[in-house]
């Protein structure tokens, strides 16, 4: 896979707790991970907000039940 360097900067606290997570994996792939992650999370709120546009809000009762199987589903995960 093909890598772009690039130069950021991090608040002193984040970035030495990020050091200290990373581990033996490394800070670039740590970091990587970690904004591979957020743009995840921004594309699921895109498909959300484009199906609420498209079909209305989600009823409070579906919302219910998926974020109950989404607690059973994680609750082995730790």
């Amino acid at each position: 896979m093909a890598v772009s360097k690039k130069s950021v900067a991090f608040d002193e606290e984040v970035a030495r707790e990020a050091e200290e997570r990373a581990g033996e994996r490394g800070f670039s792939r740590f970091v990587n991970d970690a904004v591979a992650q957020r743009l995840q999370a921004i594309r699921v709120a895109e498909l959300y907000a484009e199906y609420e546009t498209r079909n209305g809000p989600v009823a409070e009762s579906t919302r219910a039940d998926v974020a109950a199987e989404w607690e059973a589903a994680s609750s082995g995960r730790e």
